[in-house]
This record gives C-alpha cells, structure tokens and sequence, in this order.
C-alpha cells in the first residue's frame, strides 16, 4: 500500500504532464475507507505495526486532508497512529517526526510535502517528541542506551532546504529485560519546558535531560 501511494504522489506531481485522471483512483476515493482499515490493523497488529510505522504515516497522510490536519492537528484526525511514542506532531511548525526500527529519524515538513530520513540511532527509536515550542525533537533508544537532541532550521520566512542535526546526545542507563516485554509502554518523553525533558520508563523511573 505504501508503495502504491508513493507512486500515486509522484503520478500527482507529473499530472499536468501525463494527464492522468487521478480523481478516478481507488486511492484518491477510498481514502476514508483506506484510513479505516489502517486503523483496524493498529488495533488489532500494534507490534508489527510499530515497524512500519514510516510506511503507515506515509499512508496516514495521503488519507488526511491536509487543511483538516493543519487545523485540528494528528491526534483528533488520526487517534490510533498517535498512540505509538515514535510519533509527534508539532503543529507550530507544521511538522511530524517519525522514529524508524532502522533507527533513522523521518521528519515530514507538511508545509512543503516532502519527507526527510536522517540517521539518528544504531538500533530501533523507542520514543521521540517535540518541544513545546517547536525548535527541539528528542528522540531515545533503548537498545542503544542513548538519548538524542535534534534543532531543525530553516532559511528565512520558513524557505529554503531544512536542516536537521544533533546538537547534545546522553547515554541513558540500560533497561531490565523484563520492561522491554510491552514495547508500547516502554518509554516515554515528556517536555516539562521548551529546554527540559523527562524520560518516563515502564518501571517507574524518571530522569530529565536538558538541551
């Protein structure tokens, strides 16, 4: 499916040049349907989801209207994708973070419909979030004991090709075996401000980092 809309989005780029009809497409007229039954597998598949949580977003988002997402915001459009921590949506910014199993970090810049994969981790991002005020991602690792801050930028007035680098990383302490059985609960982040951010493990445990 993910393939398929992928080639459905460059058909949409190149429309004026081929004059393809795609207002005909199953995949432009079942998108409601096309979203419910992503929905239905997350319930039903959350683990096997959470690897493929890039090529569900990106299925996500051909579903969404895109005036809809900016005005209501991911969660109240999409509940059951926001329900994995590898998600986070910053509606400042008009931004979607993604944390991948290959450990790379997908950032979707809405404003310009295009999706940038940076190297982030080592191993599969257990958690990411933005900052209240959209200038900071966190992400974190389990397997790779590691937490990381990311500053995105752009050129003036919001133009211009973003740049996204990490600017302080932490080795965060391992975790028992036996917390890593729930993979949806097993971290979370949490910002307490624009500068500091709590991780929040299934044990109980809370440690704050700051940028």
């Amino acid at each position: 499916m993910a393939r398929e809309v992928a080639r459905y989005n460059t058909m949409q780029q190149n429309a004026q040049s081929i004059n393809a009809p795609l207002t005909q497409s199953v995949l432009y007229k079942a998108k409601g349907e096309i979203l419910q039954c992503v929905e239905m597998l997350i319930d039903k598949m959350q683990s096997e989801i959470a690897s493929l949580l890039v090529e569900v977003m990106d299925i996500a988002l051909h579903c969404v209207d895109s005036n809809e997402l900016k005005v209501r915001g991911l969660a109240e459009l999409c509940p059951a994708i926001c329900k994995f921590n590898q998600i986070s949506h910053c509606s400042q910014t008009r931004r979607i973070a993604v944390g991948a199993n290959s450990g790379n970090l997908a950032i979707y810049e809405l404003r310009q419909n295009k999706c940038q994969m940076i190297p982030a981790h080592t191993h599969p991002i257990t958690s990411l979030a933005f900052s209240p005020d959209g200038k900071y991602l966190v992400s974190y690792s389990c397997a790779e004991n590691r937490l990381s801050f990311w500053q995105t930028s752009t050129g003036m007035f919001g133009l211009g090709q973003s740049q996204t680098r990490c600017t302080k990383g932490y080795s965060t302490a391992p975790i028992p075996d036996v917390s890593r059985l729930n993979p949806m609960r097993l971290a979370k982040l949490v910002w307490i401000n624009n500068r500091t951010v709590t991780l929040m493990l299934a044990d109980g445990s809370e440690t704050r980092f700051n940028v």
